[in-house]
C-alpha cells in the first residue's frame, strides 16, 4: 500500500515546511492537513464592494532528507471558495540545502531553500487564491537556533525571507518570525507572524474579473498560534489557529483554523 501512495505523491502534493532544522537521513515526512478560513470582507474590491468567502483548504506534502544536508519536498493543495468548487490550487516543489546545523555544533541554523509551483489558471480568478501567475518561483532563506536542554531543545527562536517572481507581473517578498517551545517532549507551542507583500503598481481588486495578483500592490500581516502534541513513534498531530491583523488589497480580518498530522516512515 506504502509503495502505491508514493507514485500518487508526485501528481499529488503542497504546504512547503521552511523552518531552519532537517530531519533524519533517509526518513521520508508525510504531512497531511485541512485548513478553515473565513473573511468578511476584501480591502479595496469593488464589482461587488461588498465579498466575504468561506474558504476550505487540504494540503498534502511529501518531505526527504535524501542526501546529509539536501531535502526535497512535493506538495499539492486543493481548495473550495465561494467562487470555485473543488479544485487543485497548487502543485509544486522544493528543494532546500543546510549550510549550518547549530545541533551538529555550529553557532546557527541556516537553511538556503527555492521553491516552483504552478497554479491553475482557473484558480487565479479567485482572490481567495494569493498567487501571482501561473509559473511561481522563490527564492528563502531560513535561520534559527535551539535553546537544548539534556540534548532536547526547549526553545526555538526561527525566522524565513522569502522572495519571488511569477511568469508575469510584479514580484513579491515573505518574511516569517517564530517562538517555539517544547514541555515534557510531548507538547509544542508556536506564536508565529508571517507577511505576504506584492510589489505591483494596482491597489484595486475587481473581483468578479479577478486575474491574480501579479500587478496588485498587496500586502498582509498574520499572526497565530500552533499547539502540536507529539507521539512517541506516530509522528505529530497540530492545530493551528491564525489572523489577519493588516491587509491593504487583500482579503482582511481573515481567521484560519489548520488540522495539520505529520507521520514519518521509511520504505527500507
Amino acid at each position: 500500500m506504502m509503495k502505491y501512495l508514493i507514485l500518487f505523491f508526485p501528481v499529488a502534493l503542497f504546504a512547503f515546511v521552511i523552518d531552519p532544522w532537517m530531519t533524519t537521513v533517509g526518513e521520508l515526512q508525510f504531512r497531511p492537513a485541512y485548513s478553515y478560513r473565513y473573511y468578511p470582507s476584501v480591502d479595496q474590491g469593488f464589482n461587488p464592494s461588498s465579498y466575504n468567502s468561506h474558504d476550505h483548504f487540504i494540503d498534502l506534502n511529501l518531505g526527504v532528507q535524501f542526501w546529509p544536508g539536501w531535502e526535497v519536498q512535493l506538495e499539492t493543495d486543493f481548495l473550495s471558495t465561494r467562487k470555485l468548487n473543488w479544485g487543485v490550487r497548487r502543485v509544486g516543489g522544493q528543494l532546500r540545502y543546510q549550510v549550518f546545523n547549530d545541533v551538529a555544533g555550529d553557532p546557527i541554523s541556516l537553511i538556503l531553500g527555492g521553491q516552483a509551483f504552478y497554479v491553475p489558471t482557473r484558480t487565479l480568478r479567485d482572490v481567495s487564491s494569493p498567487y501571482h501567475a501561473q509559473g511561481n518561483f522563490e527564492l528563502g532563506l531560513a535561520a534559527g537556533k535551539e535553546i537544548d536542554q539534556t540534548y532536547n531543545w526547549v526553545w526555538r527562536f526561527w525566522g524565513f525571507f522569502g522572495a519571488g517572481v511569477a511568469n508575469r507581473g510584479s514580484p513579491w517578498l515573505r518574511p516569517l518570525l517564530a517562538i517555539e517551545t517544547k514541555i515534557a517532549q510531548h507538547y509544542k507551542f508556536k506564536l508565529f507572524s508571517e507577511g505576504y507583500f506584492g510589489l505591483g503598481n494596482q491597489s484595486r481588486l475587481n473581483i468578479d474579473n479577478f486575474k491574480g495578483y501579479a500587478r496588485i500592490e498587496h500586502r498582509s500581516v498574520d499572526l497565530g498560534l500552533n499547539y502540536t502534541y507529539l507521539f512517541k513513534i506516530w509522528g505529530e498531530l497540530g492545530v493551528q489557529y491564525a489572523y489577519r491583523i493588516y491587509a491593504y488589497a487583500f482579503p482582511r480580518h481573515a481567521q484560519t483554523v489548520r488540522v495539520e498530522y505529520r507521520l514519518p516512515f521509511s520504505v527500507f
